[in-house]
């Protein structure tokens, strides 16, 4: 049988505990919930916005692109795994925030350049 992947959870743990750092060291230095990364580091949670691993990358001393790069391995070997072909829908959360702050003007703006997207989609099929 094949050697069993480590999942981006367990890979966030490894990297937080080479480093000596406990769960409540990370969420004072990256301001991300504790909770949030237990659960995350437990699989319990999928992976996290590109924000919030922008954040540890940063206390972890590593890349944004090597989180991200160990982040798509660990989709692309799940695909593989369970015959899916598609990579998991953004992240909403982190979508409806982006929006919830914007100004109002901005918030119509935003409707009618994804209504125009729509157009564009609809009209190529």
């Amino acid at each position: 049988m094949g050697e069993k992947k480590e999942t981006f959870g367990e890979i966030l743990r490894k990297l937080r505990e080479d480093r000596g750092l406990t769960l409540r060291q990370v969420e004072e230095k990256a301001k991300v919930s504790n909770a949030y990364l237990s659960q995350v580091e437990r699989g319990e949670r999928g992976i996290p916005s590109i924000r919030i691993l922008t954040r540890l990358a940063e206390v972890y001393g590593t890349s944004i692109l090597t989180l991200t790069q160990k982040a798509e391995d660990t989709i692309k070997h799940k695909n593989h795994n369970t015959g899916e072909t598609k990579i998991p829908a953004p992240d909403t959360n982190f979508i409806c925030r982006g929006y919830e702050n914007l100004s109002e003007e901005n918030k119509q703006a935003l409707k009618k350049f994804l209504h125009h997207l729509e157009s564009m989609d609809k009209g190529k099929k």
